[in-house]
């Protein structure tokens, strides 16, 4: 096994390879998939992006994922929505592949991170556990390609964060020969990665700042049953509540020392109930309560940012959160004089689907046999290959 294993990582960058990546994230609004064909020219990556779809969670099935975060269903409810959401990446993938019209025997392996229901990381005299709902197994057997899935529990055994992830990736493609460079992912969480430019010693961090837009979603969907903001056409329509953004803040996660990562746990509508509970607001519109969801989000990346990174020269600006406008608007008022756009006017890689084909990128790494995190980042003691794979066929030597 070690023997074959060992060939076929040699060939494996020997010759330009087709994957896939899935996302899907805290914010429970769908799939993400990409295509990407990626190269490998003296130990330098480079990437093509080929296709990429997004197919919404039917609410039946979003109700159950929220079922399990919220710990209301028995665990065999658990084991079942795992394989349905097999079938939903494989539906996805298979969509997807038709969208772009690259037949599915062309795709060598497949990166899914799966749908993470519960998340706690490393404290102190305690381990960490973290769990993405992804049977790679089954998804491997129902499209006939490896899957590389489970990427984050590598980490978390060695002691680290298990998140955030995407830093490799953009420290392979984003990083600039003269500039300080932030890669800021706007989910449900937000996360973001400081690159110094390839002259300088500094390390590469990372981490999540707080909520994204899962509190926006959470507050759209509780005043006005939409699943969010649209545009953040509600949040422009409300006025801030001070005292009510002041409470929000006063959260320690905001500008805890990194390594951190936080998810649902911390920032879900739970928090959302219990910061409305906290002080009183009588007859208070919806559209306050959504602006100041969105202030709070803008203010808790900008204080990390300036914290953390204030040597940063421009901010690279990506996931669903960079389509709110108001959102957009109100980060950029609080970065001064640090430019923001976003990864699709930098590189061309669309907003909504980077992580998605980070995802692939890491699988790409893992068959290749070379790490995915960065010690620096998540707080773990070395470099992991991170995720499972599962292969379709099983070894004939």
């Amino acid at each position: 096994m070690q023997k074959y294993y060992e060939l076929s990582r040699k060939e494996w960058f020997s010759q330009p390879r087709i994957v896939a990546g899935v996302m899907t994230g805290t914010s429970l609004d769908g799939i993400d998939t990409a295509i990407a064909r990626f190269y490998n020219r003296d130990n330098r990556h480079s990437l093509e992006v080929l296709g990429t779809c997004f197919e919404p969670y039917s609410s039946i099935l979003r109700d159950k994922i929220s079922a399990i975060i919220e710990k209301k269903r028995p665990i065999s409810d658990t084991a079942e929505l795992q394989m349905e959401l097999a079938f939903a990446y494989s539906t996805a993938i298979q969509n997807m592949t038709a969208k772009a019209n690259i037949p599915l025997e062309l795709i060598d392996a497949v990166g899914i991170h799966g749908q993470t229901v519960w998340h706690s990381p490393p404290k102190k005299n305690k381990t960490g556990v973290t769990l993405q709902l992804a049977n790679g197994s089954a998804l491997s057997q129902m499209l006939g390609i490896t899957v590389v899935s489970d990427f984050r529990t590598a980490d978390v055994a060695a002691g680290g964060q298990g998140a955030p992830l995407v830093p490799i990736f953009d420290a392979e493609f984003f990083r600039s020969s003269n500039l300080s460079v932030g890669l800021l992912n706007i989910g449900g969480i937000s996360n973001i990665t400081f690159l110094p430019p390839h002259s300088s010693d500094d390390p590469i961090k990372a981490f999540d700042t707080g909520p994204g837009n899962m509190l926006i979603d959470a507050a759209s969907l509780q005043f006005f049953g939409k699943k969010f903001d649209e545009n953040g056409a509600l949040a422009k329509e409300g006025t801030l509540i001070p005292g009510l953004l002041q409470r929000c803040l006063e959260h320690p996660f905001i500008l805890k020392q990194p390594p951190k990562s936080t998810g649902r746990e911390d920032f879900g509508r739970k928090f959302l109930e219990q910061m409305l509970g906290s002080i009183r607001l009588p007859a208070t519109p919806g559209e306050d309560i959504i602006r100041t969801m969105t202030e709070f989000t803008a203010e808790s990346i900008a204080r990390n940012i300036m914290r953390f990174g204030s040597e940063i020269q421009i901010i690279i600006a990506s996931g669903g959160g960079v389509n709110n406008q108001t959102l957009m608007q109100c980060l950029a008022l609080r970065l001064g004089n640090i430019s923001l756009t976003t990864s699709e006017k930098y590189s061309g890689i669309s907003s909504d689907f980077k992580e998605a084909v980070c995802f692939a990128y890491l699988a790409y790494r893992t068959i290749g046999g070379l790490p995915g995190n960065i010690p620096s980042v998540t707080g773990a003691s070395k470099s992991c290959i991170l995720g499972s794979i599962s292969f379709p066929l099983p070894f004939i030597h």
